[in-house]
């Protein structure tokens, strides 16, 4: 176990690409002797080393112990967290507090082969070196494309979550075209001077966007096969479990319902999604886009005791601008931009997509909110997620705040007899 946070103990889970479990800190072995009872678990999303994620839950945790002293003192050594670490990816400039200059094609590769498995860091190194000398080639164009569709290899699982495969199926100048257009509309690619540029550029984008591709199917793996049922082997005694992702790590979570364990009931009592990267219709029934489908975890929402959250902002531009417009190749007829918008959107951008579901502004810590079991809420958080990291992602980093806290408490002790 690692050193408690605000005296809640803390372990670190950790899984591999696949979802196996590589580490799980004794958690499983200490739950039954420990007296927690409301366990929280928070996953960190794709721009995130261990050192960020830790922050991050340094942060989070810390603040839910303040506000458990504050109101749910009853929970006085009854509350235990643990931090999820996946092999997620940070893509340099889009990290908050970034360069304004794009990183290098050498900085790229550095930073994006830890993610990746030896066969995918031989294709990076083809890719660094095309990228690093961007030939007036058309072959050598195709075969960078290709190499970037190597870097995905991990299933999408659901439907709505396919819109980025028409990055990597699409002809190789419809697609760089495109991208590079997208980037200059977000003032990334002025002053080109050749076609040929211009063609490199979108597929430094062409890059980006499949490797965030991964990290979102990845994402959904390890939730489901490898998060799912460590989950199953935290249950019992009366154990209730407390899921809290931010952006890819919100699909983690998302996707460990699937992958609870069959027959011994789900010990999950809330979830709380924090801008979620996948599809805003991931839990409806039916989709408002297509009333012949569900979401793919459309059936397995009753597997949560408690209420349903997902925060969103208009600040968040990865989720609200970026997320949608990579999979715009979808495009097979006059769909207008907005329709496209809607398809291919992200939880963190407008929230749950979907009959049923009621919306509140993120209150302050303390704030009641009229929560219901099994119950699907969107939260604003307009006025908090709003502080603009990165050219790229605008807010979508911008999560530590009380308020995202309290949401995860209010949650958690939805229909108990507490002073909240």
């Amino acid at each position: 176990m690692a050193a408690p946070i605000g005296g809640l103990p803390y372990w670190e889970v950790r899984f591999d690409r696949d979802g196996r479990l590589l580490d799980d800190d004794g958690l499983v072995a200490a739950l039954p002797g420990s007296g927690v009872r409301e366990l929280f678990v928070f996953c960190h999303g794709w721009n995130s080393s261990d050192t960020g994620a830790r922050a991050l839950y340094a942060y989070t945790f810390g603040e839910l112990a303040a506000q458990i002293d504050s109101f749910v003192p009853s929970w006085h050594g009854k509350a235990g967290v643990v931090g999820v670490f996946w092999p997620s990816m940070l893509f340099p400039e889009d990290a908050p507090d970034s360069p304004s200059t794009a990183s290098t094609p050498a900085e790229l590769a550095t930073a994006l082969a830890p993610a990746f498995a030896p066969a995918e860091q031989a294709k990076l190194t083809g890719i660094t070196a095309l990228l690093d000398k961007q030939p007036e080639d058309a072959e050598q164009l195709q075969a960078f494309h290709r190499l970037v569709g190597g870097l995905v290899t991990s299933p999408p699982l659901a439907a709505e979550d396919t819109g980025q495969q028409a990055v990597l199926d699409k002809p190789t100048g419809e697609v760089f075209s495109a991208l590079a257009g997208l980037a200059s509309e977000q003032g990334d690619a002025q002053g080109l001077p050749n076609p040929f540029k211009v063609l490199w550029h979108g597929a430094r984008e062409a890059l980006r966007t499949a490797s965030y591709y991964e990290m979102k199917n990845r994402a959904g793996v390890i939730g489901r096969d490898g998060l799912g049922p460590l989950l199953g082997r935290c249950a019992g005694n009366g154990r209730r479990v407390h899921l809290m992702g931010h952006s890819f790590g919100a699909r983690l979570v998302a996707f460990a319902l699937p992958g609870l364990p069959d027959g011994i009931g789900s010990p999950v009592a809330s979830v709380l999604l924090v801008q979620g990267a996948f599809s805003h219709f991931g839990f409806a029934a039916p989709m408002p886009v297509d009333i012949d489908r569900n979401g793919f975890l459309a059936p397995y929402f009753d597997r949560v005791a408690g209420p349903l959250q997902s925060t969103f902002s208009l600040a968040d531009r990865a989720v609200g601008w970026w997320y949608p417009a990579a999979s715009m190749l979808n495009n097979e007829d006059d769909q207008a931009a907005s329709d496209l918008t809607y398809r291919w959107g992200g939880m963190g951008h407008d929230g749950f997509q979907q009959g049923g579901v009621d919306q509140f502004d993120l209150r302050p810590a303390g704030e009641p909110y009229p929560l219901q079991g099994r119950h699907f809420y969107r939260l604003c958080g307009d006025e908090v997620i709003k502080a603009d990291q990165s050219p790229f992602a605008g807010a979508h980093g911008d999560i530590k705040h009380p308020e995202v806290v309290w949401a995860a408490l209010a949650g958690a002790t939805t229909g108990l007899d507490l002073a909240v």
